[in-house]
């Protein structure tokens, strides 16, 4: 199975280079258009997660969508757990799915500072779930890809496995960052 998944991640890895030259210059960008002269420290810890989501969305979208020809894949599957199956490889499929979205999970709620409400779980998934229709939408029409109600599901379930990373990685930076004698007794 990990043999499987290795081979699987070897073409999203081949597009990196390029996803960081467009992250970079869109944060750039964003830098350059929400910086104002009179406060030079506008959010700068919000650029990496942006550089980082930008560098993401590129892979996923380059591998799931734009790499494959339309007319290539024309079958539907509404049915959950359909694509299951019994061969290790569309095992590695649902996984896959699963992996493809825990970076989502993680960088959605640290582009919000603070308590916003789009750090809660149910913004992150909403989020996730709007962005997973619209692919599998999306590929539909142009035959890119197997729309499969199964993908959304694994969708969302890994993103949900990014928000509890996200979440559980806030709170220990938090307990770390208090001083001593604000922590609690265990």
């Amino acid at each position: 199975m990990l043999s499987i998944l290795f081979t699987d991640l070897k073409t999203p890895i081949t597009y990196i280079p390029i996803a960081i030259l467009f992250a970079a210059a869109l944060t750039l960008l964003h830098r350059l258009l929400t910086t104002c002269p009179s406060h030079t420290s506008k959010s700068p810890h919000r650029s990496l997660p942006l550089f980082l989501l930008l560098t993401y969305t590129y892979i996923t979208l380059q591998f799931a969508f734009f790499s494959r020809p339309p007319g290539s894949r024309s079958t539907i599957s509404l049915i959950p757990g359909a694509t299951w199956g019994t061969t290790l490889q569309s095992h590695a499929y649902v996984i896959e799915n699963i992996l493809m979205t825990i970076p989502l999970g993680i960088l959605l709620p640290a582009l919000w500072p603070g308590k916003s409400s789009l750090r809660t779980l149910a913004k992150c998934l909403s989020i996730t779930l709007a962005c997973s229709v619209a692919l599998e939408t999306a590929q539909f029409l142009t035959q890119r890809g197997h729309c499969q109600t199964d993908d959304v599901l694994a969708n969302v379930a890994g993103a949900f496995i990014g928000w509890l990373l996200f979440y559980i990685g806030s709170k220990i930076k938090a307990a770390v960052g208090r001083p001593r004698s604000d922590r609690k007794e265990s």
